[in-house]
């Protein structure tokens, strides 16, 4: 490791920076550094440009892909190489992000795709996805003693941004997850390891790529359309709870949201609820004006 990495890699620790966040930020930097064969120390903001535009056109990053770089090379020059970076703020603006509708499942679909796994673990964990409103990130790294069985609670501690929030415990998930750990788990091999949903080596959580594949072979075997990742599950318990009639800033705290801008992505307007809704206008009451005169 160079000294101006991990230079930089203790200024991002010590700031506080979440860890997925440094190893963004760090690969960024390497990736800089690797396109001009040199140090980052001895390039140039006109090239830090090029290089961007490099991971637009050439790359085809997405516009939050970029703006992470951008993030990358100005805590860089600013914090660590204690640059002025008027001129480079002024040279990289943060690209302007797609806004897109985010898909949910209907209740009907959900019913299907969670009952469809043979196996109580993978049940259990899909139930625990949607009932919760978690991200997968959050889902696997889940400990035996982030359930609150008097409380009624889930403790998620490892939320984005290092940021840990407490949810209410459904008890139909309880219920799933008692299952799951009387079949599975209790007298066996592992019974004691502190990880809710174990992976292939029982000293370590379940790994991304088996939650992706849970939920892939459950949306094949239930039939239902696929209509995103295991993320959609998130999106469908953040549509359930508004359309429910849930607060939208209470939505915000139960998904870990710092922006109430992030939640409002889930504010879909569907034909049923257009029906329900009445117009101001028949809201006011008329009084039928007075008969005119004949002249």
């Amino acid at each position: 490791m160079t000294p101006l990495r991990e230079k930089y890699q203790r200024d991002l620790t010590v700031r506080g920076l979440a860890l997925r966040t440094q190893q963004s930020y760090t690969s960024y930097v390497i990736d800089l550094a690797n396109y001009f064969h040199r140090s980052p120390a001895r390039i140039a903001y006109d090239e830090v440009v090029d290089w961007l535009h490099y991971l637009i056109r050439d790359r085809e990053l997405a516009p939050s892909s970029v703006n992470i770089a951008v993030n990358a090379v100005r805590f860089l020059y600013s914090v660590t190489l204690h640059r002025d970076v008027d001129e480079l703020m002024a040279a990289v603006p943060r690209m302007k992000r797609h806004t897109r509708r985010a898909e949910a499942y209907a209740k009907s679909e959900l019913e299907a795709l969670l009952t469809a796994p043979l196996q109580p673990r993978d049940r259990a964990f899909l139930m625990t996805v949607y009932a919760a409103g978690l991200r997968l990130s959050e889902a696997i790294q889940l400990q035996t003693r982030d359930i609150d069985r008097p409380r009624m609670q889930l403790r998620v501690r490892h939320g984005k941004g290092g940021k840990e929030r407490v949810l209410p415990l459904s008890p139909r998930l309880l219920q799933e997850l008692e299952s799951y750990w009387r079949a599975q788990r209790l007298g066996r091999p592992g019974h004691d390891v502190p990880w809710l949903f174990l992976g292939t080596s029982p000293n370590q959580p379940m790994h991304k790529g088996t939650g992706q594949n849970i939920y892939y072979r459950a949306v094949k075997k239930s039939g239902v359309r696929r209509k995103g990742g295991i993320h959609v599950l998130r999106h469908s318990f953040a549509t359930h709870c508004i359309e429910s009639g849930l607060e939208l800033t209470l939505v915000q705290r139960l998904l870990g949201h710092s922006s109430l801008l992030t939640t409002a992505r889930y504010l879909h307007v569907t034909a049923a609820r257009l029906g329900q809704i009445r117009s101001p206008l028949d809201l006011i009451q008329f009084h039928s004006p007075a008969p005119q005169p004949r002249p």
